[in-house]
This record gives structure tokens, sequence and C-alpha cells, in this order.
């Protein structure tokens, strides 16, 4: 069985984001092979990246063992999907942390991004690009749903067909 994390992307308590992966995760499992899991990147625990090598260095190891926990769960998921809150035009900090917190385990990872925020994540999907030239996952689909569109301000669906219409393809790549 495959096996699709998903990763939050706020810490906030009550951020639009967990309600958002909910919606994604009732996607993924619409797929009867697959088992999923909603990560909230606030319980990763992970402090600001502070090895003494970077990530992509050949002699880099992992020390923190929260960051060792997280590597693990990425390098055991067959596929990730990022659910990516948009913040001042760009992704949260402590997303682009668990991000930055690995190199190998994100290349060729199959991964789905759902960005969401007024804008349907548009500026989110854009400033995300850096970090994937870098990283290189093998990146399936890119979804935007937009506050007062397809989503509530609380990340609550507000038009399921189409959130549906949006996520089903993508999902179907994903895991494909």
């Amino acid at each position: 069985m495959k096996h699709v994390l998903l990763l939050t992307g706020s810490a906030r308590p009550n951020s639009a984001s967990t309600n958002v992966a909910h919606i994604v995760k009732a996607e993924v499992d619409k797929h009867k092979d697959i088992a999923s899991e909603i990560v909230e990147v606030s319980s990763l625990n992970l402090p600001f990246y502070n090895a003494t090598t970077s990530p992509s260095a050949d002699d880099h190891e992992i020390v923190d063992e929260n960051a060792k926990a997280w590597s693990k769960k990425v390098t055991d998921a067959d596929a990730v999907v990022w659910v990516m809150p948009e913040y001042n035009n760009s992704m949260s900090g402590i997303q682009k942390n668990a991000i930055d917190w690995l190199f190998k385990e994100w290349e060729n990872k199959p991964l789905a991004i759902v960005a969401y925020g007024w804008y349907a994540g548009a500026n989110v999907l854009e400033a995300v690009k850096s970090p994937i030239r870098i990283t290189k996952p093998d990146v399936r689909a890119e979804v935007g749903l937009g506050f007062m569109k397809q989503i509530n301000i609380d990340g609550t669906a507000k038009e399921q067909n189409e959130i549906d219409e949006l996520l089903a393809p993508a999902i179907k790549k994903l895991v494909a």
C-alpha cells in the first residue's frame, strides 16, 4: 500500500491549513490502495536550520532528533503533498524551515502542492519554485484554492464541487 504524507503549512492553532489538509486527505483517501497521514508542521518541533553542513553536502548528517524523525517520515512516504498557505506573497517560515532541513529526501519524491489564500495561492506557487529547483522533487501537480471562492477563511470547503474538480486530477497524477 502506498503512503502519502500531507504537510500543513502553518503553526497557528486555528489555521486554515489543517482544514485544507483534511479536504486534500479526503481526496487521497478515495484511492483504496493509498494510506494517508497529515503532519502538522508545528508538531515537528524543528529548530531553525542550524546544521554545520548544507543538507546537500555528501558528508551531511542530521543530528537533531526531531529532524531525524522528519527525514524518516519523508523518506518512508511514497508521495508528499505540501499544503501551503500564502503568507506575505510567499510560503510560511515554519514550512520553509521544514523543507530546508531535508535535501536528498526530496529528490525525485512525487509531490503535489496545494496552495491557498486570497489569490488562490498564486504567489506561494511562484515562491516555492526556488526551493524546488534545488531539491528536485517530482512535482506532479499544483492546485490553487481561493478564499471565498473554493474555501472559506477557516479552510473549510465553500464550493466542494469546484474543489473536487481541482483536486481529483491532481491527486490522481500524484499517486500514479
